[in-house]
């Protein structure tokens, strides 16, 4: 029945507000766990997004699998950049490779 009542009820309305996001070049997501462990996720994610959306969007895609969160993650820091700790003591440099700039670490 949750299930039901998303796909019915929710996610057109979800869908809606992602056109309006859209059309304003706002990025979108929405993720509903309408039963444990099944989940509905409406999105609108434009290339030039931020890398915190970017990291939330792959959170609410990966279905609870962190290797995959956090391997994407590395990439994505990788290209980008970032300023994670974390990432930096698994060995994923600050500045993107393409930066040319050296960090000490």
């Amino acid at each position: 029945m949750s299930e039901q009542i998303y796909d019915e009820q929710i996610a057109p309305k979800l869908l809606e507000l992602a056109r309006i996001c859209n059309t304003h070049g706002m990025p979108f997501l929405a993720t509903v766990e309408y039963a444990p462990g099944d989940y509905g996720t409406t999105a609108d994610m434009p290339a030039d997004r931020s890398l915190p959306m970017d990291w939330a969007y792959v959170a609410a895609r990966s279905r609870g699998n962190a290797d995959t969160l956090i391997m994407h993650m590395m990439r994505q820091a990788e290209e980008r950049g970032h300023g994670s700790i974390c990432l930096k003591m698994l060995g994923v440099a600050v500045a993107p490779a393409a930066s040319g700039v050296e960090v000490e670490g």
